[in-house]
């Protein structure tokens, strides 16, 4: 093959490869529809547990532990620049027995990152295995564990 053919075979080639890539990068963006519809400050609202317990002592054993602690809390906030700030209390919990677990309220902790939409779900890069719903003003986590676990957590946008 003389160099003019393989000249023009490059020419042919390699603008074909470039609009490919092109197309796959488009594809992969976020539109600002979507940064903007997801963007915003989210507080925890709902933290399900299976089996209830009724941590405040009230004899109402509850799924919810935001109805059983006082302490518990969470926000995520989703920034257009994709970045996020994740604040929230960690729970220490301990089996005692017959399906009941002693939890406290214990380090409040911040987690700092990235965001992304993946197929409509929120995806963390500091929680990757988790994915979060995103429904309108709701984000919800569904792990369906049992305590020591959780089922449900749900994020309600400010």
């Amino acid at each position: 093959m003389n160099w003019k053919s393989l000249l023009l075979l490059l020419l042919v080639i390699i603008p074909g490869s470039s609009c490919s890539e092109d197309a796959v990068d488009s594809d992969q963006r976020l539109s600002q529809d979507q940064i903007e519809s997801v963007t915003g400050l989210y507080n925890l609202t709902e933290y399900i547990v299976n089996p209830p317990q009724d941590l405040n002592l009230d004899d109402i054993p509850s799924a919810d532990l935001m109805e059983e602690l006082d302490c518990l809390s969470a926000s995520i906030i989703l920034r257009e620049d994709l970045s996020y700030s994740k604040y929230y209390e960690a729970l220490d919990i301990t089996f005692i027995t017959n399906e009941q677990f002693a939890i406290f309220c214990g380090e409040y902790k911040t987690e700092n990152g990235t965001w992304d939409l993946v197929n409509g779900d929120l995806v963390l890069s500091e929680e990757p295995d988790w994915v979060y719903s995103v429904n309108g003003t709701e984000l919800n986590l569904t792990l369906g564990a049992d305590l020591p676990e959780f089922r449900t957590q749900i994020y309600l946008k400010q």
